[in-house]
């Protein structure tokens, strides 16, 4: 697995793995770092040391980061939330604390929450994130059974005691905690009851999550749709008395301007390689201010020009093949 760097003059909008995206709204996803220490049994993107399809991760510079927020930003018409997530684990770019502090101290931006499963956190971090601006940390853990959580995880060090304690130090620090565990029906049902128990006697929220069967994710228990998902929420929320769905309004999310597409699917264009692909078998290119995964090309070297049809264009997360 290599790591490459993304810097000046990279474009950080066109790839789900790295920089921003903009899903029309005044909330934008920023993704400083991709690689994960976990390799979780249901993870949808197929992360961390038993990755099967993942060939590269990236790292992004903290101040190419940074610009680029404040240039998406400033032209939104709403004042913009900000979430760290990533395809892995964010917290572990370790220019977090600068990066967290360069984008709250954005006047338009309203809020900084970050996604994490806790593993890395620390007295030190939490302390240098609270002070840095963050508002809110989104928590996907799993369970608080010591040997489930490591199960799930697929990591033996994961210690849902530390995480515990860390939760504790957060809120003494004025952080927000939200719990987003990934329920898996028939592997975590009661796990979900006793995270909604502990949260609700901590006084955090919740955002939990349906596991999904992506096409390159890892596969388990049993996919439930939407109405199941939504009875199960339900079900837990009379018998704790407890809101567990979310709303826009809950966050301030309004619908927004968007950049762009700044390309449309079946256009042509020609790009420069600058990047190896995140899955084999894959480069990525730049065109207009954006970067485009190329599938189905390989042993293509930086610096080399290639036209392609863009395939797709949703989110602005750009796909193309060679034309």
């Amino acid at each position: 697995m290599k790591l490459e760097r993304v810097k000046e003059p990279i474009p950080l909008i066109g790839h789900i793995a790295f920089g921003i995206i903009d899903r029309g709204t005044n909330v934008l996803q920023v993704r400083p770092f991709s690689n994960c220490p976990m390799s979780c049994i249901f993870c949808s993107v197929d992360a961390g040391p038993n990755s099967r399809s993942r060939v590269t991760e990236y790292i992004v510079d903290a101040d190419h980061l940074i610009n680029w927020v404040n240039y998406v930003v400033d032209r939104k018409i709403h004042q913009v939330s900000i979430l760290i997530d990533g395809v892995g684990e964010p917290i572990l770019h370790p220019d977090i604390v600068k990066i967290v502090k360069g984008i709250k101290e954005n006047r338009k931006v309203f809020e900084v929450a970050i996604e994490t499963h806790g593993l890395p956190l620390n007295e030190r971090l939490i302390k240098g994130l609270a002070n840095a601006g963050l508002d809110r940390i989104n928590l996907s853990l799993d369970s608080l059974d010591e040997n489930k959580a490591k199960y799930l995880s697929g990591h033996k060090g994961y210690n849902v005691s530390k995480i515990l304690k860390m939760i504790d130090l957060a809120l003494n620090e004025g952080l927000k905690i939200m719990l987003t565990p990934v329920w898996i029906k028939g592997m975590n049902d009661e796990d979900i009851i006793n995270l909604v128990k502990f949260g609700k006697e901590k006084g955090l929220s919740f955002g939990i999550q349906k596991y999904v069967a992506h096409p390159r994710g890892r596969k388990v228990g049993k996919e439930v749709g939407w109405k199941e998902f939504k009875e199960f929420l339900s079900k837990i929320g009379e018998m704790l008395d407890v809101n567990l769905f979310l709303s826009p309004s809950q966050f301030k999310v309004f619908p927004d301007v968007r950049l762009g597409p700044v390309m449309d699917v079946g256009e042509k264009v020609v790009g420069e390689v600058v990047l190896d692909g995140w899955m084999k078998n894959e480069v990525i290119i730049t065109a207009r201010g954006r970067v485009i995964t190329v599938v189905g090309v390989s042993d293509v070297p930086k610096g080399i020009s290639l036209k392609v049809k863009i395939s797709r264009n949703k989110d602005e997360i750009y796909l193309a093949r060679l034309s």
